[in-house]
């Protein structure tokens, strides 16, 4: 064999082992990519927040105009990536659901998590929007009908819920007139033709915008498992305890709201004060849930971290208030008194018949409200709290 051939042979033999060696990289990599994109327990591995998610958090006007889905809903891609709906989930932690979490909060409220103790201002169309977007995308699982969005939103979402508690808790019970198909709502849009009311809010403060959430049975699903964490759920208790005080103080003495038909607004009273106790059953059926399923270790360690996380006990005033403030403002009310510390207050505190009543009847008292009526109220509420329970 000549020294040519040799080479030759040499060339044939290495361009097979080549070949040989790219084949099975191919093969490994065919094994090892789906193995590297899943987790321990096979499930799929998680993704961070997109880089932009930083600058949204530090700037909510930013946030919502980069993240609003427009007034069809239909450009929710940059909230998808966020959240991170589609694909792999959000990685729990800082760099995933937490600034996530504070992008999300930026853009639904119009303050940083580090500003929310500043004063709420009325929202805006685009950041009402993406709230209702948001419930829009995280209502349903991958794979499940029920939401699997990670734990470590909850408190967040919590915040963002809170903010627009009046729409909420609305949304849980009735929602919005049928015919009404747009994500959002000002003060002016939401009044009855006739001029009998508000179906939005009942004291319109005229300056508003309120988010409609996607369907009842949305909402209620992204609240239930976002009450599934302590912290969230002292957030969303603390929001409505607020509110349901703030309507109190401003009703009439006979229980009605002011102007219009005496027996539309002692309608109205009663369907507003039921819907306080629907969402606090809702809430602790939550609470419930999140023990069965895993999701919170017992009822008893639950209620002692409500406890700690709830910012304590609200009154309403034992006279008549007038003002007409924001309803984005009603989750930063401060507290009338301190909930306690132990096991006691805890129960106490996770009773929520015991709060909304004695809430209730106090006020009932202090504004000479008749005994028939306050009774007829009483039990109405008793009632709608009972059922909603038993509906969990």
């Amino acid at each position: 064999m000549s020294f040519l051939d040799r080479i030759r042979g040499a060339a044939s033999r290495r361009t097979v082992l080549l070949a040989g060696a790219g084949v099975l990289t191919l093969a490994l990599l065919a094994v090892l990519v789906p193995a590297l994109l899943l987790g321990e327990d096979g499930s799929e591995e998680c993704r961070q927040a997109p880089d932009s998610a930083r600058a949204q958090a530090r700037d909510p006007e930013r946030a919502a105009q980069e993240l609003d889905p427009g007034e069809g809903v239909t450009r929710t891609g940059p909230l998808k990536r966020l959240l991170r709906t589609t694909g792999s989930p959000l990685c729990e932690g800082a760099d995933g659901t937490q600034l996530a979490g504070r992008a999300l909060v930026a853009a639904t409220t119009g303050r940083t998590t580090a500003d929310q103790h500043e004063p709420a201002r009325p929202h805006t169309e685009r950041a009402a929007r993406v709230a209702h977007a948001a419930v829009l995308l995280l209502s349903r699982g991958n794979e499940r009908y029920q939401p699997d969005f990670p734990l470590g939103l909850n408190p967040y979402l919590a915040r963002m819920f809170a903010s627009y508690i009046h729409d909420t808790s609305r949304s849980l019970v009735r929602g919005a007139p049928l015919d009404w198909k747009a994500p959002t709502a000002t003060d002016e849009e939401a009044e009855y033709s006739d001029g009998s009311g508000n179906w939005a809010t009942p004291f319109p403060s005229g300056h508003d915008v309120h988010v409609v959430f996607p369907e009842f049975e949305r909402a209620q699903k992204v609240v239930r498992r976002a009450a599934a964490s302590p912290r969230a759920f002292a957030t969303l208790y603390d929001a409505e305890r607020a509110r349901f005080a703030w309507y109190l103080e401003r009703l009439t003495d006979t229980a009605r709201e002011p102007g219009g038909k005496p027996e539309s607004g002692a309608l109205s009273a009663e369907m507003e004060l039921e819907q306080s106790a629907t969402f606090v059953a809702e809430l602790m059926g939550s609470r419930t849930v999140a023990v069965r399923d895993g999701l919170a270790p017992s009822l008893a360690q639950f209620d002692r971290a409500v406890l700690r996380h709830t910012r304590g006990l609200y009154h309403p005033a034992d006279h008549r208030v007038r003002t007409r403030s924001s309803t984005a403002a009603l989750a930063q009310r401060s507290p009338d008194a301190s909930a306690g510390q132990g096991k006691q207050a805890a129960e106490r505190l996770m009773d929520g018949r015991v709060q909304l009543f004695a809430v209730f009847d106090a006020w009932a008292r202090e504004r000479g409200i008749p005994e028939g009526l306050a009774e007829r109220i009483r039990i109405r509420m008793d009632t709608r709290y009972a059922s909603s329970l038993n509906l969990l």
